[in-house]
C-alpha cells in the first residue's frame, strides 16, 4: 500500500529550475536528489491540490522553464504516480479563517489543507510549514535542511 507525501511548491521550484546565484546550485542539488528519490519509490505517491498544480505550474513559468517542459510535467501529474485533489469550499474557508489567525498567507494553507487525512508526510523548507496548523496534518519535514526559505527572502541556512 502506498504512502501519500506532499512535496512543498519551493522543493519543486529548487529541484527543477537551475539557480542563477552560486551559493543556491547546493539547494538545487539537494531539492532535485530529494525529488527523484521521492518520483523513483514505488512504495510513495506523490499528493496534489488542484490549487499547487497552478501554483507550481506558474512558478515555473515565472522562473522561465520552458513551455514543453511544464506542458510535461502536467502530463505527469495526471498518471498514478500523483493524486489530485480537488479543492472543495469549505476547505478554502477553513484556509482564510486560519490564515487570518496566524497571519501567514493563505497559499501555504490553500496547498495543504484539501490533503488533510491524505498524506502521511509534508516536505517543506517553508518556515510557514512549522505552524502547528501544518504540523497537525502530518510530520513537516525539510529535505533540504540546513536551508529555509521565507516568502520574498532569499534562501538562508539556518544557524547551527
Amino acid at each position: 500500500m502506498s504512502s501519500f507525501v506532499l512535496i512543498d511548491t519551493n522543493i519543486w521550484h529548487f529541484a527543477l529550475v537551475k539557480p542563477v546565484e552560486e551559493p543556491f546550485w547546493e539547494i538545487h542539488k539537494l531539492a532535485r536528489k530529494f525529488l527523484y528519490s521521492i518520483v523513483s519509490d514505488p512504495n510513495l505517491r506523490i499528493a496534489l491540490s488542484c490549487y499547487q498544480v497552478g501554483e507550481i505550474l506558474e512558478v515555473l513559468r515565472r522562473s522561465n522553464l520552458s513551455v514543453d517542459s511544464r506542458l510535461k510535467l502536467l502530463e505527469d501529474f495526471e498518471k498514478g504516480k500523483f493524486f489530485i485533489k480537488p479543492l472543495d469550499f469549505n476547505v478554502v474557508i477553513s484556509a482564510v479563517r486560519d490564515s487570518a489567525e496566524s497571519n501567514i498567507h493563505i497559499y501555504d494553507y490553500l496547498v495543504a489543507y484539501p490533503l488533510k487525512e491524505v498524506v502521511t508526510r509534508i516536505y517543506s523548507a517553508d518556515s510557514h510549514f512549522m505552524h502547528p496548523h501544518f504540523q497537525s496534518i502530518a510530520e513537516v519535514k525539510n529535505p533540504i535542511s540546513p536551508w529555509i526559505i521565507t516568502e520574498g527572502k532569499k534562501p538562508e541556512k539556518a544557524s547551527q
